[in-house]
């Protein structure tokens, strides 16, 4: 049970890092361990701050709800520092982004997992 605990918040962080990764080579950008440093700690404090106050990953019921509430919160929360503490304006497309890819690619990942553990005829695996 201790392991199954850390497979989301572990799969939420490849879904953020692969959007960083996705923006660095979409914008030619090889700045190093530096610049992705300076565009994770924003959205991964917003995301995991959201996902512990919303128990997106210590409850399983109304899982959508609270993978919703993660996605905005979390987005509020990293535009804010973003805009407060780097050089990169609040709100930008860089956001309206984020929310895509966050929403599809979280919830790609839960519902084939949920698909997955109904067809073993398990527990859903949301949390």
């Amino acid at each position: 049970m201790i392991r199954r605990l850390w497979v989301a918040p572990l799969l939420d962080l490849v879904c953020i890092v692969t959007f960083i990764f996705a923006g660095a080579g979409r914008h030619n950008i090889n700045e190093g361990a530096g610049w992705f440093f300076t565009v994770l700690w924003p959205i991964a404090i917003g995301w995991f701050g959201a996902a512990v106050v919303l128990r997106l990953y210590t409850e399983s019921d109304r899982w959508t709800m609270r993978l919703l509430g993660t996605i905005a919160a979390g987005t509020v929360v990293m535009s804010v520092l973003r805009g407060a503490f780097t050089d990169r304006p609040w709100v930008s497309i860089f956001t309206v982004i984020f929310l895509a890819w966050m929403a599809a690619t979280t919830f790609g990942w839960r519902l084939i997992a949920n698909a997955i553990s109904a067809r073993r005829g398990r527990a859903p695996a949301t949390s």
